[in-house]
């Protein structure tokens, strides 16, 4: 049975781009605290070691009954074990995303093989872990792959013998525990009980209930007899009990669960860090390191997405930005701006299949909206650069768009007395002689300032997933439970932000093989020739693989895909409930798409675009 569900495309700049997340190490990352509290930190550590024992032994019982399948009654043992593995990786992963990500990737990541793009197109590394063990176990006759389950735990079993060694040498302190904590929470709600990592045996909430208790084992030795703790078993105890009662996770109660106990829950170990005096590691990542949830109005740092030497963006040069991105001067021919095709009005795309360029032919692709661009790794539609600045660039001199150099147009603009004025007041850290004030750089970060100044996370679905569940009425919610259901949308376009950028860390971005057509049709489709991804990399599961698009504000972005092929939101969703490119005729070895139909009745579909339409925020964008 094969279930790809996508590529995940690692993008690191020369020089580095999000810090954040501690990489992988034995050593210490030790910080300012109290020390008895990090002598707790220690016994944290402790508590993931016995955890990871318990993961050895789990797996070694997966292993004896994986050996012995031969009868019903043996698969069914078998899949018991797999499950208690899982939920054994499951209390222990809050420390093993942490501190061993790369090692964490091996044990549960997806299976899909994965491309090595710095060792060249050929190096393509096969998946390994849970997942491709899931995927033998639970196929319709799991005694036929007796020998590759066994392979595959073999390879499980030295992947968390590693872990252990790690952890074993591993030391921590109190910040960075709790800072796991609420990545866990993030974790569980973004990718936890959308189904992200059981594609196939659909363990995802038991999982999650596991994952929870991770948090509370990792959290012990912090208690205090504070009322804060009672909330906390409280929320914990309430959070189980929903996960449990659940007899369907394609009709789970996203909503309900985030607003009553997720939230609550992260907020409240908030009010416990507060309360014990430990501080927040310093660093920078796009889930801020102050936000309690992921749905916080403050939760997102647009400049962790930048390049690492943007520590500020003033309101002038966001205002410089706006400007320059209505000036024709920035093309060759003077006759085009950035807002010719990204148009304000129409949430800064064009209305078209694929805009004309500089000489009147279409270009390659789709027009996409900008708006909440600067949350994501990685730009265009196969993602081959990483910052906005380097958008700026591609776009103004690419031959077909806008024509022109950046440091003739720097040399076009000093000209305009106001607008080295302007450029002036945007960088006031910079002063320079007026002939060289305004540069092709300068230029470049003042787009890239107010394109990510075009941040908006104030749709009706963001103001539920806040608390006021009001904001989106009943078929609207049920849209939002099909989209992490049924309708399996969020295993890609993670919430809250809806695109291809991995939560909760939001340092990786994916690229997908939908098997998207030349046109709509149903029948005998055709593959739209443009291989994507493939193009920069030229390896194979690259082929016709494209980025993760946001999907806020998609009711106002028609048409749809790369290449503009789907006219409405009816036919894209159309589209994936049949399966893809699988499903209309169009075979690719690599389809990162499930093929199998989702089975969405036409109520379910209308329900989805009613939930999509409400992801919906323009406010304050369309200032010229």
């Amino acid at each position: 049975m094969k279930t790809n569900r996508f590529i995940t495309l690692a993008l690191v700049a020369i020089g580095g781009a999000v810090a954040c997340q501690p990489k992988e190490r034995a050593t210490p990352v030790l910080e300012g605290a109290p020390a008895a509290l990090e002598v707790r930190a220690m016994q944290v550590v402790s508590v993931w070691r016995a955890g990871l024992d318990t993961l050895a032994w789990r797996v070694a019982r997966l292993d004896s009954a994986a050996r012995a399948l031969d009868t019903p009654a043996s698969i069914t043992h078998a899949r018991v074990m797999f499950a208690e593995s899982r939920r054994a990786f499951k209390q222990v992963e809050i420390g093993l995303e942490y501190y061993a990500p790369s090692t964490t990737r091996a044990t549960n990541g997806p299976a899909l093989p994965e491309v090595e793009e710095t060792e060249g197109p050929e190096v393509v590394l096969a998946p390994t872990g849970f997942q491709v063990i899931e995927e033998l176990l639970y196929d319709a006759d799991p005694c036929s792959h007796k020998e590759s389950l066994g392979q595959e735990i073999a390879v499980l079993q030295a992947t968390v013998t590693r872990a252990r060694t790690m952890m074993s040498a591993q030391q921590s302190t109190d910040n960075r525990i709790w800072d796991a904590a609420k990545l866990e929470v993030a974790r569980i709600v973004s990718l936890g009980i959308t189904g992200f990592d059981s594609p196939v045996a659909g363990l995802s909430l038991p999982e999650a209930d596991a994952a929870l208790d991770g948090i509370a084992r990792a959290l012990a030795p912090y208690r205090t007899s504070d009322r804060v703790w009672t909330r906390f078993d409280s929320l914990l105890s309430g959070a189980s009990r929903m996960l449990a009662d659940a007899t369907d996770r394609d009709r789970f109660d996203y909503l309900g669960f985030v607003t009553r106990y997720a939230n609550p829950l992260a907020r409240t170990l908030h009010e416990a860090r507060t309360a014990l005096a430990i501080d927040v590691p310093v660093d920078r990542r796009g889930f801020a390191m102050n936000a309690a949830t992921l749905f916080d109005t403050n939760a997102f740092d647009v400049l962790a997405f930048a390049p690492i030497d943007v520590k500020s963006e003033p309101a002038a040069r966001v205002t410089l930005g706006r400007q320059l991105f209505h000036d024709t001067r920035l093309s060759g021919a003077r006759q085009i701006a950035c807002s010719s095709c990204h148009i304000p009005e129409r949430a800064f795309t064009d209305g078209v299949a694929k805009s004309k360029g500089r000489t009147g032919q279409p270009l390659p692709r789709n027009t996409p909206t900008i708006i909440n661009i600067g949350l994501q790794v990685g730009s265009f539609s196969d993602l081959r650069t990483t910052y906005l600045e380097d958008q700026v660039t591609a776009v103004v001199e690419n031959a077909d768009e806008m024509h022109a150099k950046l440091s003739d147009v720097a040399t076009l603009l000093r000209r305009d007395a106001g607008l080295t004025d302007a450029f002036r007041a945007a960088f006031p850290d910079e002063q320079s002689a007026s002939d060289s004030l305004v540069t092709g750089a300068r230029i470049r970060q003042a787009l890239a300032a107010y394109m990510r100044s075009l941040t908006r996370l104030d749709s009706p679905v963001d103001r539920a997933l806040r608390g006021d569940t009001t904001a989106l009425d009943r078929v609207e919610r049920q849209g939002l439970t099909l989209f992490v259901g049924k309708g399996k949308c969020a295993t890609c376009h993670f919430l809250p932000l809806t695109n291809g950028t991995l939560p909760p860390i939001y340092q990786k971005s994916d690229v997908e093989v939908l098997g998207t057509p030349t046109r709509p049709d149903t029948v005998r489709a055709r593959i739209d020739p443009d291989e994507g991804r493939f193009r920069i990399t030229h390896a194979a599961p690259h082929r016709y693989a494209f980025r993760t698009p946001s999907l806020r504000n998609v009711a106002l972005t028609a048409p749809y895909m790369h290449n503009g092929a789907f006219p409405t939101l009816e036919s894209v969703i159309d589209f994936y409930n049949r399966g893809g490119g699988a499903g209309i005729g169009i075979a690719l070895e690599y389809q990162t798409l499930p093929p199998d139909r989702l089975r969405l009745t036409a109520n379910e579909q209308r329900a989805l675009v009613r939930f999509l339409r409400a992801l919906t925020d323009t406010t304050g964008t369309q200032r010229r």
